[in-house]
């Protein structure tokens, strides 16, 4: 029998990693249940600045480049909004669009839920609204509702559906300082409120609100998040609604913070939180940049979210013709592979017992079973510290047998060990199970520190120091980010 303190210890340390949204605790946050099972979806960045490619004029503008990214090509190249207009928006035709095999590729690739852009900052729509004739059926040549077909594909296949909106920085529509849009302050906040009403109206179930680039304002930005509370109260609403400047307190319609992005924080989150991230350097579509993470950064960065209580959302950007590039489309499958295997370790996991990872990988918890993420294979054996007990099973999440790995455990330090074959079954990430015959009671005297990397620039603290370490190559997007 476990002694009362330890067992003790074990409860407050699972109240401390169970989530809480990132507006308040003391409100009824059931509409976060799914989201926070999800743990996995699409981002979509995609509009007019695709045709450009990140490129103005012959000159690139894409951050491969030390840009700021291919969808700001429009600030970057400070391309007045008449001119951006007149050159991108009659070019816009993307005869390849298929909602159906976005969404198909999305459910193949395990995510659970889809985020695209409907409005960026360049104020450009992607879908029909009465508020202004810059969107997809009034000034293209293409004349159809994407976020409608989206929306309805989503439906149909049992995916969840939201929209990014950047409801603050707008370079075509807004003036601000000296900035000159088509409408007045006053004029532009009646547009977002009418763009809001169409997307929380026409679109059925709109299941996340993805705003972006928040101001300071917060009568403005709690007016937006009201409307959406109004129209769709179960519609999972992103801190970026605000300012970062406005305290976490303050953001009375946050659901859940978003980090900055691509970024994976440096401890385990008690609150609700996303990190949206890139295949390459851009979120749109760019021309010359080749800088692709592999599918072992993209299974590796989402284990890592998992243990530390952090869903993610991973991110595409569609060419000018509608085709998500061959490049993300055999990453994404070869992700979902994993998942269809590994997915267990994920879906509805809560984060790591342990307030730290270790030198192999680090885990998620489901339940009574811990699941052990080896990102570095160590044929020595896989050992951790910091939970109570000796567990009654271990074996590798994809043996369907579930054959037991020899395991011993010292009471002293709390110390398990495992013995596992001399090569990893899975060199992306091979998912060990612990299994406890009751509660798992983390040690709330057990150190420990974070190995692995919280930006893309540092993979791992100690991958040059440890032996066995670094036996695959570093991405080339690593390399140059450093």
């Amino acid at each position: 029998m476990r002694p009362i303190k330890q067992l003790f210890s074990g409860l407050l340390g699972l109240l401390a990693i169970l989530p809480m949204s990132a507006a308040s605790a003391s409100e009824d946050d059931s509409h976060m249940e799914w989201w926070r099972d999800a743990r996995y979806g699409m981002f979509i960045h995609w509009g007019l600045y695709s045709i450009a490619g990140g490129e103005w004029k012959g000159k690139d503008y894409g951050k491969e480049q030390g840009g700021a990214s291919a969808e700001w090509v429009m600030n970057s190249a400070k391309i007045p909004g008449k001119e951006y207009r007149e050159t991108l928006a009659p070019k816009f035709n993307p005869t390849d669009f298929d909602a159906k095999k976005w969404v198909s590729l999305a459910k193949e690739a395990g995510m659970k839920y889809m985020v695209i852009t409907s409005k960026h900052h360049d104020g450009f729509c992607l879908f029909d609204t009465d508020a202004t004739d810059y969107n997809v059926m009034d000034a293209t040549p293409f004349k159809r509702d994407i976020i409608k077909e989206l929306s309805d594909e989503c439906a149909a296949q049992g995916i969840k559906f939201g929209v990014y909106y950047s409801q603050f920085k707008d370079w075509y529509h807004r003036s601000r300082a000296r900035d000159k849009g088509t409408l007045t302050t006053e004029e532009y906040l009646k547009l977002v409120e009418k763009n809001l009403d169409e997307l929380l109206s026409n679109y059925g179930e709109m299941s996340v609100l993805w705003f972006d680039t928040g101001g300071n304002d917060l009568i403005e930005a709690n007016a937006q998040g009201a409307r959406v509370r109004e129209l769709q109260p179960n519609a999972v609403i992103c801190s970026r609604l605000y300012s970062r400047k406005v305290p976490a307190g303050k953001q009375k319609y946050a659901d859940f913070n978003s980090l900055p992005d691509r970024m994976l924080p440096a401890e385990r989150m008690t609150e609700d939180t996303e990190t949206c991230m890139t295949m390459r350097h851009n979120w749109g579509y760019d021309r010359t940049d080749d800088a692709w993470k592999s599918e072992k950064d993209i299974v590796e960065f989402l284990a890592l979210c998992a243990a530390r209580g952090v869903n993610l959302l991973l991110n595409v950007g569609p060419d000018p013709l509608g085709n998500i590039l061959p490049e993300e489309t055999e990453r994404l499958k070869a992700a979902g592979k994993w998942m269809a295997v590994n997915g267990d370790s994920i879906y509805g996991t809560t984060p790591s017992p342990v307030d730290f990872d270790f030198w192999w990988g680090a885990m998620t918890q489901k339940e009574q079973s811990v699941f052990l993420h080896v990102l570095e294979w160590k044929k020595e054996g896989i050992e951790f510290n910091g939970i109570v007990g000796k567990p009654a099973k271990v074996y590798f999440l994809a043996d369907s047998g579930k054959k037991p790995l020899p395991v011993s455990y010292d009471p002293a330090g709390h110390v398990t060990k495992i013995e596992v074959p001399e090569k990893a079954p899975d060199a992306r990430n091979t998912v060990i199970v612990v299994e406890y015959d009751g509660p798992v009671v983390s040690d709330p005297e057990a150190k420990g520190k974070f190995h692995w990397y919280t930006t893309r620039s540092k993979r791992h603290t100690q991958i040059r120091k440890s032996k066995g370490a670094g036996k695959h190559a570093l991405p080339e997007a690593v390399k140059q980010a450093r």
